[in-house]
């Protein structure tokens, strides 16, 4: 069967790179490991049982590239919730990401693809809690659906080991020298194209 798009709309979200200091740029595209996190909130998968759709695929494309818009906000600077002090940052505004999904190895019964359609189909049976979000709690999703008619191209987040970005496929919370990161390139590509070049691995390598 071939993979069903999902299009998600979130109004604002930010993914900020590992390398960034005091100011808080954001990659323009949806981290791998952002847009699996947001599945398994979904679907109702608990942060600590993550491991469990590890090697399953997905291919992540944009409508268009975001605009960037710059805010003035009081920042988290250390261990303690009162260290924080003001500094700039980016946000991306009007996301619209298209996500293919496929089994890979993901060797789970039901499969990650197969429960995100299910719970997409059926929100009532999935047993989840609070807003589902595209990163940080904040960065709320607008909506969520299956849609058969993406448009004829898109801006796809392509594996490239000589890619400008290096982004993360995989994040381990608690141990960060578990955290898997991959180099990305972004290319406007016909949607054939990008699906055969643009599949990434859930918890790497991409």
């Amino acid at each position: 069967m071939n993979p069903v798009p999902i299009r998600v709309d979130v109004p604002v979200c930010a993914f900020r790179p590992y390398t960034s200091r005091e100011y808080q740029d954001t990659f323009p595209f949806p981290a791998p490991s952002a847009v699996y996190g947001m599945l398994l909130s979904l679907i109702g998968v608990k942060r600590e049982d993550k491991e469990r759709h590890r090697g399953a695929e997905m291919s992540l494309a944009l409508r268009r590239l975001p605009s960037v818009a710059k805010v003035f906000r009081k920042l988290r600077r250390g261990k303690n919730l009162e260290d924080t002090r003001p500094d700039y940052q980016d946000l991306l505004m009007d996301v619209q990401l298209w996500i293919w999904l496929r089994q890979g190895s993901d060797a789970s019964d039901p499969k990650l693809c197969d429960r995100v359609l299910e719970g997409l189909a059926n929100p009532a049976r999935i047993m989840r809690s609070g807003g589902l979000s595209l990163g940080e709690s904040s960065y709320l999703v607008d909506s969520i659906k299956c849609d058969p008619h993406p448009p004829e191209r898109l801006h796809f987040l392509v594996p490239d080991t000589s890619g400008f970005y290096s982004m993360p496929v995989w994040v381990d919370h608690v141990d960060f020298r578990n955290t898997v990161a991959g180099r990305f390139r972004i290319s406007e590509e016909l949607i054939a194209n990008g699906l055969e070049h643009g599949w990434i691995r859930i918890g790497g390598p991409p």
